[in-house]
């Protein structure tokens, strides 16, 4: 008797590994997912080993999301407010090994609840497959500048 309960026990222990596993396995299949999970750790939760988990072998290309992140550090420090960003649809193409994909940061600034300040920004991001997709770099894209017209 003691040998089945004992059985039982290492069955159900090996089945709650398997579901825990597979419940906290990082979804690296899509490169809209993993950019989205990527976003949430850099400019979120700031957890470093959650964006390591999402990043390619040669991140370089990721500096300039990491100087962003230094600038809302900055502000929250320097004016005492509470930086928040969203992210809308993250659009754009991908193929078998690469993807470029664009998504519209918006970035507020709180102070007592109350909204001070808030702009958007367009950013583009490459993927590169590698043991699934992984983030390899970032650039603000360029607003428009708005062109001179003629005047009646």
């Amino acid at each position: 008797m003691a040998i089945i309960v004992a059985l039982a026990g290492i069955g159900g222990g090996v089945a709650a590994l398997v579901t825990y596993n597979e419940a906290t396995k990082i979804d690296r299949s899509n490169p809209k997912v993993v950019l989205d999970e990527y976003l949430r750790a850099a400019l979120i939760t700031k957890d470093e080993v959650g964006v390591n988990l999402h990043v390619c072998g040669n991140p370089a290309g990721l500096v300039p999301i990491t100087i962003l992140r230094e600038e809302f550090d900055r502000r929250e420090r320097d004016f005492g407010v509470v930086v928040l960003v969203t992210w809308g649809a993250i659009t754009g193409a991908v193929n078998e090994e690469e993807s470029t994909v664009t998504t519209t940061l918006t970035i507020s600034g709180r102070k007592d609840g109350a909204v001070i300040s808030k702009r958007s920004e367009v950013w583009r991001f490459g993927l590169v497959s590698e043991d699934g997709w992984r983030v390899c770099a970032a650039e603000r894209v360029a607003e428009p500048t708005p062109s001179a017209s003629a005047s009646p």
